[in-house]
């Protein structure tokens, strides 16, 4: 990069604008003009003097005065002296170009040696010899052609290159060509002049005419590569002196042809031309200092081309086609040869050409491409830095002001060191040391691939922060415009917060901020490796909130937010700095604990978590007691973190079902109950398919008759091994795993098309109890089940009776009162089941639209133990009389639990006092024989009435 931009500020210093000039050069410039002394003004005035006077004489056609003739020939001499005075002055100027005054000098020389010549040529024809006059003059000019053209060629802005060499002088082989081909066409056609024409003197005019269009090729290939305009002017006028030459050549060549005398006139060319000449050498003058002007322009040529090597061809063509049109004597062999070549020096030009703008392409390509990468490093939002092996920096872009702030002149030359931070000091010089001795791998192509790494670190804002970058090192040792490392250094900062925070979002909990599950599970990993290492024990404590549903369910979910927040809170302070929480979701969290070998410790941080959860939480102004089952587990031999989490998640399991708000040990025992619930579940999904769920069918009965009113369904499983399952195991899993949602479907589905068929064999309905779940009643298609069941088994739906429980109730109330009103307006009976046992108020009674309710066994079992058992008992049947609802008596074993009922004004239970859970068939047998049971019933509480009365 340094050298790249040193050598641009080279060719910038040697090659500025023509407008590049400062204020200050310009009047040095200015000031260096010599003034206009008297006798060049009158120099000047006689030139044009003479111009006009030349001009009048030739105007009035005169041929006879010989003073004329003589003052023509005169003259011309003077004028030349005077322009090479002036030339002479001009090129000997210190200032000037060192071209520039060989040229003059050279221009000089030959008007002075043309001046004697013509002076001889016009005194030689005066005595008579009009041929050798001419001949000395043509002689004289063919020889001085050769000595302008090297002059010309001494110019600034005379071809240097090569390519513009060839080209150039394959123009003047065009223009040598084309006047021989002519010259020779003259010399070969018979008829053109009278015989006694001088051959050598036509020779000699073809010559200076030729001569003359080389001259104005080099001019005209001068004149378009200048840009100034001083040396434009110089150039146009030395232009037309020479178009003045060839014009007077071309005329006396023609009046050779066709054996004409050279008039006298001819003589004036020569003045012209020095006055044209002269001219341009006082332009040359009043250029002033032209090394200034030089710098300024002169040596920044502009590429173009001339026509003039492509009229070369022209003769050749027109006088083969003339040769062939013509019948004769000429032969065309000398014509076609010539035509040839003239073609041949025509493509190879072209061939020239092209092979330069195909140069002069890639350049321009290679430019651009220079000036837009210059332009992308300069404006680039990344900052590329050179350094040596050792740390010094040799080139910082400008972007490094941007994105650091620092000035880039200053920190050219320090240590990339004063930048780092120290904690990355080491890793940065070793990051160095490592790209610097890596070797680039040869690739397919067979060049080396530059080897690259990156690294990120941090870099010091000129504010004083701290910024992340992301560098990317290549080796460019070996590079000669580069031997240094160059690091392309991006900002990444931002991007590494947000990674950092994305990273702190993806392991921790964004309610409690505490780690989530894939952290912990993380850490439990390294724990039990250090431990393992250590002969450290490692603990897991498995959480999970008691009762947190009901909190949500009742409080709204930003109260359970608020419950969790400070539940994290309160663990904290039971716990070590050195200890891991985590949410594993939910109202889930687990506590990793390291280094406690006794298990008492443990214990007592479980006895802690305990009691500082079982502390009244406030939310919306009131006190909720929300307790937590906690299962403890530490490392076996071959545990892995899932492992233990896993009989930590047991353990609590185990604690909630042992009554909640406690902390147990996990025991291997405990996860062989674990498999086997794996396994209730796993057989539990393919029941269904398996036909393995029937229903038993308890009746309810009428307790001062006996006689049968309804049925509770009731449902069983018998597994394929034949193995009953009781209802307590199975249906606690069909509700967690959301089974209970097909089963229950079944079993509505059954029970209505049983009663239909009960119905169908007696003549009259029977009322049959179906249990929903709250799993169920939360299903928005428990409504759809309910229909179809009814309608697959034309049951009425006034004697379909859902059974909910107490608890049910307090969850989700507005849903549940919403599929309540949906069930109750399909026609079907309500009842609440274990009715005293829950926290309902009357306000939820009033609320739902329940039809029965139905006395828990517990009551039923207390009410002939004297107590509270009757009052309770006495108050639940008060209270659906109150609200006009039917009373159920559950669980009723004995006579004196069934008197006692009657007493109270219960009028409907069951029980085994009537009957278990009979199977389809006992029940049908049952309803059979329910008249005698009825009248044996009767007899027998009447015996006992007469018997209490004696």
């Amino acid at each position: 990069m340094p050298q790249y931009d040193d050598v641009n500020r080279r060719r910038s210093d040697s090659y500025p604008a023509l407008g590049s000039l400062t204020p200050s050069q310009r009047v040095r410039a200015v000031a260096s003009l010599p003034p206009v002394s008297n006798w060049e003004a009158g120099v000047l005035v006689g030139l044009i003097a003479y111009t006009v006077l030349i001009a009048a004489w030739l105007a009035s056609g005169s041929t006879r005065l010989t003073e004329w003739h003589l003052f023509a020939g005169v003259a011309p001499a003077l004028v030349i002296v005077a322009a090479q005075t002036l030339a002479t002055q001009a090129a000997m100027t210190r200032d000037t170009d060192s071209g520039v005054r060989v040229f003059w000098r050279t221009v000089a020389l030959s008007q002075l040696l043309l001046a004697i010549a013509t002076a001889v040529a016009i005194y030689t024809n005066e005595t008579g010899n009009p041929v050798r006059a001419q001949t000395i003059r043509l002689f004289t000019q063919v020889a001085l052609q050769p000595l302008m053209l090297i002059a010309l060629l001494q110019l600034p802005s005379a071809p240097r290159k090569a390519v513009d060499k060839s080209r150039y002088w394959i123009d003047v082989a065009t223009v040598v060509v084309g006047g021989l081909l002519v010259l020779w066409f003259d010399l070969r056609s018979p008829g053109i002049a009278p015989p006694g024409r001088n051959w050598r003197l036509l020779s000699l005019s073809h010559a200076t005419a030729t001569g003359d269009m080389v001259l104005l090729l080099t001019t005209s290939v001068l004149w378009r590569r200048v840009v100034t305009s001083v040396m434009s002017n110089v150039m146009l006028l030395l232009s037309l002196a020479i178009t003045v030459m060839f014009a007077v050549d071309v005329a006396v060549t023609i009046e050779l042809r066709h054996g004409a005398n050279i008039g006298q006139w001819i003589a004036a060319a020569a003045p012209i031309v020095a006055c044209l000449m002269a001219g341009a050498a006082w332009l040359q003058r009043r250029a002033g200092n032209s090394r200034l002007l030089r710098r300024a322009g002169d040596t920044r040529v502009a590429q173009s081309t001339t026509i003039i090597p492509y009229l070369a061809v022209l003769p050749g063509v027109a006088l083969l086609l003339k040769a062939a049109n013509e019948q004769g004597v000429q032969p065309l062999g000398g014509l076609v040869i010539g035509a040839v070549v003239l073609t041949g020096l025509a493509f190879l030009r072209q061939v020239v050409s092209n092979r330069e703008n195909v140069r002069i392409l890639a350049e321009s390509k290679a430019k651009e491409s220079e000036a837009r990468f210059r332009a992308l490093v300069q404006h680039s939002s990344d900052v590329i830095t050179i350094v040596d092996c050792d740390g010094t920096i040799r080139y910082i872009s400008p972007s490094v002001s941007t994105v650091f702030g620092h000035d880039p002149r200053q920190i050219v030359g320090t240590k990339l060191s004063t930048l780092l931070h120290p904690d990355d000091l080491l890793g940065a010089m070793h990051f160095l040391g490592e790209i610097a001795g890596m070797q680039g791998p040869i690739g397919e192509t067979g060049f080396a691939r530059m080897p690259t790494l990156n690294k990120e670190w941090r870099l010091s804002h000129a504010n004083g922060t701290w910024l992340t970058v992301d560098s990317v090192g290549t080796n460019l040792l070996d590079e000669p415009m580069v031997q240094g490392i160059v690091l392309n250094t991006r900002d990444v900062t931002e991007r590494r917060n947000i990674e950092e925070q994305y990273m702190h979002q993806a392991f921790h909990d964004s309610l409690t901020d505490l780690a989530n599950r894939s952290l912990f599970l993380f850490q439990v990993g390294h724990a039990l490796a250090r431990g393992t290492r250590h002969v450290q024990p490692v603990t897991v404590l498995f959480l999970d909130l008691d009762n947190f549903k009901t909190v949500n369910d009742s409080l709204g979910h930003a109260a359970g937010d608020r419950l969790l927040v400070e539940a994290a809170r309160r663990l904290a302070t039971c716990v070590r700095d050195s200890d891991l929480i985590a949410r594993l979701g939910g109202d889930e969290f687990a506590v990793l604990v390291e280094e406690s070998p006794s298990e008492n410790e443990v214990l007592m941080v479980a006895e802690r978590i305990a009691k500082a959860l079982a502390t009244p939480f406030v939310l919306n102004n009131k006190e909720v007691f929300v307790s937590a089952s906690i299962g403890i587990a530490r490392t076996n031999a071959g545990d892995t973190a899932d492992v233990l989490v896993r009989n930590a998640d047991v353990a609590m399991y185990i604690a909630k079902t042992r009554g909640k708000g406690r902390y147990v040990l996990f025991e291997p025992a405990m996860h062989s109950a674990a498999l086997e619930r794996l396994d209730t579940e796993a057989d539990l999904r393919k029941a269904i398919d398996r036909d393995e769920f029937y229903l038993e069918y308890q009746p309810i009965v009428m307790l001062e008759t006996g006689e049968v009113t309804g049925a509770e369904a009731l449902l069983r499983w018998r597994t394929a091994d034949g193995r009953t399952v009781p209802p307590s195991m199975f249906i606690p899993i069909a509700e967690e795993t959301g089974l209970i949602l097909p089963i229950g479907r079944w079993v509505l589905r059954e029970a209505c098309r049983t009663a239909r068929q009960w119905e169908y064999d007696r003549g009259f309905p029977l009322r049959v109890t179906v249990n929903l779940s709250g799993r169920q009643l939360q299903d928005e298609c428990i409504i759809e089940d309910v229909a179809n069941a009814l309608r697959e088994s034309c049951f009425s739906a006034s004697h379909l009776v859902l059974e909910i429980t107490e608890s049910i109730l307090m969850q989700h109330t507005d849903v549940s009162l919403q599929r309540l009103e949906k069930l109750k307006a399909l026609g079907v009976s309500l009842a609440i089941d274990d009715f005293g046992t829950g926290y309902s108020s009357l306000s939820y009674l009033q609320r739902y639209p329940i039809d029965i309710l139905k006395i828990d066994k517990a009551f039923v079992d207390a009410i002939d133990k004297g107590g509270d058992g009757p009052v309770l008992a006495s108050a639940i049947v008060a209270l659906g009389e109150t609200l006009r609802l039917d009373t159920v008596a559950e669980g009723i074993e004995t006579e004196a639990q069934r008197g006692h009922l009657l007493q109270l004004g219960c009028e409907l239970g069951q029980g085994y006092l009537f009957a278990p859970a009979l199977s389809v068939d006992d029940f049908s047998r049952l309803l059979g024989a329910r008249g005698v049971r009825a009248m044996e019933l009767t007899r027998r509480r009447r015996r006992a009435e007469t018997g209490r009365a004696a």
